[in-house]
């Protein structure tokens, strides 16, 4: 989506830049820089797919680091490792 159709879902939830700002907890500014690419912000991004009712990736296909889920990522990196520590006798941490 672009910023005019960010904009316009906006209002579509009776919200405007000034509103969706207030109940995301940052300025209205850093929202329209978010939504015009000027400025990245995942928390942001999601935050207005909520609001909006929109998966992220619909909203900002061109900002795939906002779909990383990094906590899964994390996760499964760790869980990696401790099969490769069990693999090699070693004791994992719990």
């Amino acid at each position: 989506m672009n910023y005019s159709e960010i904009s316009e879902a906006l209002k579509g939830v009776d919200l405007n830049w000034t509103l969706a700002a207030e109940a995301m907890g940052c300025s209205p500014h850093h929202l329209m820089n978010v939504c015009a690419r000027r400025a990245e912000s995942q928390r942001v991004a999601l935050a207005l797919g909520a609001l909006i009712e929109r998966n992220v990736a619909d909203i900002f296909p061109d900002i795939p680091r906002y779909n990383d889920d990094r906590r899964a990522a994390r996760a499964n990196r760790v869980s990696d490792a401790k099969a490769r520590l069990a693999k090699a006798g070693l004791r994992a941490a719990s």
